[in-house]
């Protein structure tokens, strides 16, 4: 019997469609997690009354990240083309998407959340990709992010507090701890549910085309760089491997 991790719920009169990461205790995505979240995108988009996405990450945290053990050389490719699909769906969603965020968001949680249009999170929210920490890059965030933002988050690795997101273009708006769901509704309630879903999805494709161009073309690189140089290399791997035993890595530069 497969595990639901995913879910997918419309509102009564279709307009808003809210997809949630249920992947007790971190919403940690895997290839199977993926294969889900992916089904239910592409049945929200599907949708001709639908006027907003809503992604969300159930209990304390948004999502601790992409499995570590898929990023090994055996699973890599399964799991880059997985989330990499996902993250395609989002950027090329035909209508506005918004991503509310609590707790932790870190890694492949926040790829998720960069290929989103929209994004509210609670003021004690923490951000991150700290993959060069173990010696490798996020090659979806690596093609979301641009210039200096990308080169403090991706080369640094380190947390961002939501107000520092905030300040960096990566979050729209905060909220109080505890109150993002009254937040994204009233968010979308206000800005999105009263308008056309047609006007909608022109006006969303018009904005959106030549981002989800960029970010194709970048991604497909990325994704490359990843799998035939970075994992070819000894540093590549020894850090998800040293972080699997818990221990230090031993980098050789090499």
């Amino acid at each position: 019997m497969t595990s639901t991790w995913v879910h997918h719920e419309a509102s009564p009169d279709g307009a808003v469609h809210t997809v949630t990461l249920d992947k007790a205790p971190g919403n940690v995505i895997d290839i199977a997690l993926c294969g889900q979240l992916l089904e239910a995108i592409e049945t929200a988009a599907e949708a001709d009354d639908g006027k907003v996405l809503v992604l969300r990450g159930a209990g304390r945290h948004f999502s601790f990240g992409a499995s570590v053990e898929e990023h090994l050389p055996d699973k890599a490719p399964e799991m880059l083309a997985a989330l990499g699909a996902v993250i395609r769906a989002l950027v090329g969603f035909p209508y506005p998407t918004v991503a509310g965020v609590q707790g932790s968001c870190l890694g492949g949680g926040l790829e998720l959340v960069l290929a989103c249009g929209i994004v509210i999170a609670e003021e004690g929210a923490t951000l991150a990709c700290p993959e060069i920490q173990l010696g490798v890059f996020p090659p979806a965030a690596t093609a979301l992010l641009t210039g200096r933002v990308a080169e403090d988050v991706l080369l640094t690795g380190r947390s961002l507090t939501a107000k520092e997101a905030r300040r960096m273009g990566i979050v729209n708006a905060l909220a109080l701890d505890g109150d993002l769901d009254t937040a994204l509704e009233s968010f979308v309630n206000t800005h999105f549910v009263p308008r056309s879903a047609l006007s909608l999805r022109l006006a969303t494709r018009a904005i959106r085309e030549p981002r989800r161009v960029e970010v194709e073309q970048r991604l497909a690189e990325t994704e490359r760089l990843y799998l035939e140089e970075l994992l070819a290399t000894h540093d590549g791997v020894e850090g998800i491997t040293a972080f699997i035993e818990k221990r230090p890595p031993e980098w050789r530069n090499a």
